[in-house]
């Protein structure tokens, strides 16, 4: 009985055993998976605030997006025109600097997955002494434990314009005869496989190239505008079993009093996401025009204090932000 119990509780833990440890070993999803549910997230990032920003309202009101534009992106907006012909020659004036200075943002994503995986098995046997009137045992214990650890590092570049020019069916299950999509909700146990706030950190970059004179990296603030984020995501898994068998004793001499097999298993992913956004191509040569632009102050009255300066500023920045606001509402 005890060596049936034994074997059952180590083929339990055993099948949950990796020689290399991979992110779907516990998420059931793959790093290809991952990577292009990723870059399907960054594509409808750059989908949804270039048609947002064309179609709002209040741009067209104010002077920043003109009709002929604005029903453009309509047209993609409604997907009467594909995507992959959306382009800055489209465009005209202002608009046109706009779409031109990011539409050639590079993309780097550079991912590094960590997962470690311990199998710890612990077995005790306690032999009852041989005289009736003693309480004393004699204890056995073994212990094995098992650790391994794979870290799977790679890097891979992208451009808005490129994402946008990918097939309609890259995101979808077409692509593999699945009916899948890799547009996918965040994931707060395994945050990899989900959503990870791509669109945030673009508007962040666009409005702070735009609005804030943003520069390069550190090595080379006079380069061009540059926004890295590092996301770090760990997630543990953990569990445990301990069978026990207590003998009775029936017969003098030395027997088993009591057996007990203690076995862990703990499972720690780490993944870290590197991803960093410049602008790039003909995007340097328009930063100039388009920061000059007049949408830079978009309050008429002229501060005469200093006061009331930083006040005026507090309230231009609110109304910049809406700038790359997202429309996602349809006209009919």
């Amino acid at each position: 009985m005890l060596s049936r119990i034994l074997l059952l509780t180590a083929t339990a833990f055993l099948t949950g055993c990796a020689i290399r440890p991979l992110p779907e070993n516990v998420s059931g999803v793959s790093t290809p998976v991952i990577v292009k549910q990723v870059r399907c997230e960054t594509r409808q990032a750059v989908k949804d605030l270039a048609l947002g920003w064309l179609t709002a309202d209040e741009n067209q009101e104010n002077g920043r997006v003109d009709p002929r534009a604005r029903a453009i992106g309509f047209e993609f907006l409604r997907e009467q025109r594909p995507i992959q012909q959306f382009e800055p020659k489209l465009f005209q004036g202002h608009v046109r600097n706009v779409v031109e200075t990011f539409f050639d943002t590079g993309v780097a994503y550079t991912f590094d997955l960590e997962m470690t995986e311990e199998n710890n098995f612990n077995t005790e046997i306690n032999l009852l002494k041989p005289f009736t009137t003693s309480n004393l045992t004699v204890g056995v214990k073994a212990r094995a434990d098992r650790s391994r650890k794979n870290e799977r590092i790679f890097t891979l570049t992208d451009t808005f314009s490129g994402l946008l020019k990918l097939p309609n069916d890259y995101c979808s299950g077409a692509s593999i005869g699945r009916s899948y999509s890799h547009l996918v909700p965040p994931n707060y146990i395994y945050p990899i496989t989900g959503n990870i706030g791509v669109k945030n950190f673009m508007i962040d970059f666009i409005n702070m190239t735009i609005f804030d004179k943003l520069g390069g990296p550190k090595d080379k603030p006079e380069g061009p505008p540059t926004l890295v984020d590092a996301l770090e995501f760990q997630t543990v898994v953990s569990g445990s079993v301990a069978p026990k068998i207590v003998f009775t004793q029936v017969t003098p001499g030395l027997q088993v009093a009591d057996a007990s097999l203690t076995g862990e298993a703990i499972r720690t992913d780490l993944h870290k996401i590197t991803m960093g956004l410049a602008v790039a191509g003909p995007g340097v040569r328009t930063i100039g025009q388009l920061r000059a632009f007049p949408y830079l102050s978009l309050i008429s009255t002229h501060p005469t204090t200093h006061a009331e300066a930083r006040a005026a500023e507090a309230v231009n920045q609110a109304l910049t932000l809406k700038l790359f606001r997202t429309n996602v509402v349809i006209t009919p």
